[in-house]
């Protein structure tokens, strides 16, 4: 009896010690959009919004790219990037693919606060309030037992990876760039 005691004690704490490992990494993937605010080397203060899609994460690393529309650019820029996640669970890490580096904290499952800092001749801080998306499909109108009594419900679908999906489906004349004016175009759709 003690010997079985033992055991059921030593596995119950092996469970218990994996499920707190597993339990270290929030999950990133998915796509995530918010506002942008920045400040360049001259002093200007520009606002803009950015969307990062998060496409692979194993463990605490993950990647994916981020995508905006610049002033002084017709198409969509995009640059990729590489990320860790802090031994916190909430400390984010990112290394872009071109220039500068993001820091930021995970608010929550569905908000992040970023920081990225550039230096050089395109010197900049930016500051990105970020939210993951998440669309309402339909409401619905139920009269469950028929006697007019209508129930609202809204039926809520979750796509985490449609940016891109999205923006090859505003991209009009297939060019592989997403120009301002066909994405105005495809907003005026929705």
């Amino acid at each position: 009896m003690k010997r079985i005691l033992s055991c059921s004690v030593i596995v119950l704490a092996l469970v218990l010690m994996s499920s707190f490992a597993l339990a270290g990494n929030p999950e990133l993937r998915g796509t995530w959009v918010g506002m942008v605010k920045m400040i360049t080397k001259d002093g200007k203060i520009k606002e803009n919004k950015a969307v990062f899609v998060i496409k692979k994460q194993e463990g605490n690393l993950f990647s994916g790219n981020k995508a905006w529309f610049a002033e002084d650019k017709d198409n969509l820029i995009t640059e990729g990037f590489g990320g860790i996640i802090g031994a916190d669970g909430v400390s984010l890490y990112f290394a872009e693919h071109e220039e500068g580096y993001t820091l930021g904290t995970l608010i929550g499952k569905e908000k992040m606060a970023l920081y990225n800092l550039e230096s050089g001749r395109k010197a900049k801080a930016i500051y990105y309030n970020m939210e993951r998306i998440r669309f309402a499909r339909a409401f619905v109108d139920i009269d469950k037992d028929g006697n007019k009594t209508i129930i609202r419900s809204e039926i809520v679908k979750v796509y985490p990876l449609n940016a891109g999906r999205i923006m090859r489906e505003a991209d009009l004349n297939k060019d592989g760039k997403l120009s301002k004016k066909e994405w105005e175009e495809l907003k005026k759709k929705q």
